[in-house]
């Protein structure tokens, strides 16, 4: 029993760094044509990729809670997104921070 719980948790690990390195890696690409979006106003652009990526959140969603250990992958990327998501607001805090003392000086 324990040896199965202490390869389920190294398998966790891999799965949690895995995909955390695949947000990042999608953020990296999504940025720039976000940006670029944004700058052109294309809402259209913008309504597509949001739409897509609901529907593909919704997709996975579904096919992961079909089997008792993908559930447990669900919650890794749920914990991931969470952990990015707090990652990117403290970065853009700081860079925030250091900008506007930039400024004052």
């Amino acid at each position: 029993m324990l040896e199965e719980l202490d390869s389920l948790w190294n398998e966790l690990n891999k799965t949690y760094i895995y995909i955390f390195i695949a947000l990042m890696a999608l953020y990296t690409i999504i940025r720039p044509m976000i940006k670029w979006a944004v700058m052109v106003k294309t809402t259209k652009f913008l309504n597509y990729i949001l739409s897509s990526l609901l529907l593909l959140v919704l997709i996975l969603s579904g096919i992961v809670l079909t089997a008792f250990l993908d559930k447990m992958i669900l919650a890794v990327v749920l914990n991931c997104l969470a952990l990015f998501g707090l990652m990117l607001i403290v970065i853009h805090t700081v860079e925030y921070l250091f900008r506007n003392r930039k400024k004052r000086v």
